[in-house]
């Protein structure tokens, strides 16, 4: 018998293991993931940017019927996943796992969209994002995704295609080898680099949506019968394992684990990067214990973090954009001294033009720490070690190692429930959105989906 290529063998596993994954945790925190997604997306609907994106959509009159989320518009199931994928990242305050991805913002779109034309149940859309959620983590897991991402590759990007495509799949049923021809349509189609860093560019936030609009065409060409590459991960002449990292591991693909990568999903507090949460974090701390300095008090500022930090958010920021102020630890570090929340509304063009921010985001200085890079590497903690010296000769120091929100301490129910209250309330009203918490939370998973979109679907 022949040997089984990386897809086959991950593709075997999520068949078998079916009722494995769709364990009740593994559904809790599906249905969390799918309500802070739709409420990030709605939240991005109000920006500039997203306004901006659903015009490019609507120029290219791609009319149909699933619900833009948070506007009136109404596209085809391709084009809704690829901008509500967007819009849940115009902010990064949508979820973030360890392997440095962003599921939920890829996964939920591709299948929300998928489940309202299959007329699906809840358990199935749960089962879909659970799923893909899997796939994405999976695919990352195998190569070195540290060394993946310092390459310059954004994850997000060249992983999430895999999951929508394992979301749709399971949505429209196909069969094993159909799903091993999706996910290899969906290797032959990822891609996303990281040069967006350099300029501020709003590619990053489309990734997310690129790879679930990609996913979800890889799943219905599977299903009319093209075929992908079985050897898409490991081929010599073209596997994207061997192109995007210098170690892999198949067994990884279909190795029996202890939970599921959705309950490994962090759900996120501060509306940035997860390389600046925890030194955001430590000058917050050093903020609360000595208040308020001028910048002008302050001689220098020392930022400890891992490798893959400093290689994702070690810069400091363009006043002309938000997206870069949200991979920027020298900004993040700024708004912690200021005794600024990190929220959405400390990411705005008007705080960005704030010139004490801009000075004392000068004076932070990123350092690569062993200390941190040990604890990324064997924990899966993304710390920092922040110290202030100021120019009165006194000084102080925090480290951060679980800043709020990480898997290691974790938002509660009611946390993820309150963030989407206070990100959607003011935009669907607060009725509308309890309306919408309620659905996701508590609908049977013998219900159809049919309602969420159509509450999602009536006119703000």
């Amino acid at each position: 018998m022949k040997e089984r290529t990386g897809i086959e063998r991950l593709v075997k596993y999520l068949f078998e293991h079916q009722e494995t994954l769709l364990s009740p945790k593994a559904e809790q925190a599906a249905r969390m993931c799918i309500l802070d997604e739709i409420g990030c997306g709605i939240y991005g609907s109000r920006t500039r940017e997203g306004r901006n994106l659903i015009q490019a959509a609507a120029d290219l009159k791609y009319c149909g019927d699933i619900p833009v989320w948070g506007t009136q518009n109404l596209l085809t199931e391709d084009m809704a996943a690829m901008v509500n994928g967007a819009l849940c990242h115009i902010r990064e305050l949508d979820d973030v796992h360890y392997a440095i991805l962003h599921t939920g913002a890829v996964c939920v779109p591709a299948a929300m969209a998928v489940a309202q034309r299959c007329g699906s149940t809840w358990r199935q859309l749960l089962g879909a994002v659970i799923t893909g959620v899997e796939v994405s983590v999976r695919i990352a897991e195998g190569m070195d995704f540290l060394e993946h991402r310092e390459r310059g590759w954004h994850g997000t990007a060249t992983c999430g295609s895999f999951g929508a495509a394992a979301a749709a799949g399971m949505l429209l049923g196909l069969d094993e080898q159909q799903m091993t021809n999706a996910l290899g349509i969906a290797g032959s189609r990822t891609g996303g680099s990281w040069a967006f860093a350099a300029d501020g560019a709003m590619t990053k936030r489309i990734h997310p949506g690129l790879a679930a609009r990609d996913g979800i065409l890889s799943a219905y060409l599977a299903k009319h019968g093209i075929t992908g590459p079985r050897h898409v991960l490991e081929a010599a002449d073209g596997g994207i394992y061997r192109m995007m990292s210098s170690r892999y591991c198949l067994r990884v693909l279909d190795a029996v684990k202890e939970k599921t990568a959705i309950e490994e999903v962090e759900f996120k507090w501060f509306a940035s990067c997860k390389s600046v949460h925890s030194p955001y974090t430590a000058a917050y701390e050093i903020y609360r214990r000595h208040g308020f300095r001028e910048p002008e008090d302050i001689c220098t500022v020392r930022a400890e973090v891992n490798r893959s930090a400093i290689e994702m958010a070690g810069s400091n920021y363009r006043q002309d954009s938000i997206v870069s102020a949200q991979i920027s630890i020298p900004y993040g570090v700024a708004l912690g001294l200021m005794g600024c929340r990190g929220q959405a509304g400390d990411y705005t063009e008007e705080r960005l033009r704030d010139s004490r921010i801009l000075e004392t985001a000068g004076k932070v200085v990123v350092a690569e720490s062993e200390a941190m890079n040990r604890l990324r590497r064997n924990e899966k903690r993304s710390a920092a070690k922040v110290t202030v010296h100021w120019k009165d000769g006194s000084s102080d120091t925090e480290t951060v190692t679980a800043p709020k929100g990480s898997m290691f301490n974790p938002l509660s129910k009611e946390d993820i429930t309150g963030k989407f209250m206070d990100l959607t309330g003011g935009i669907v009203g607060e009725h509308v959105a309890r309306e919408i918490a309620d659905t996701v939370l508590k609908s049977s998973n013998m219900e159809n989906t049919h309602r969420i979109t159509d509450i999602l679907k009536r006119q703000i």
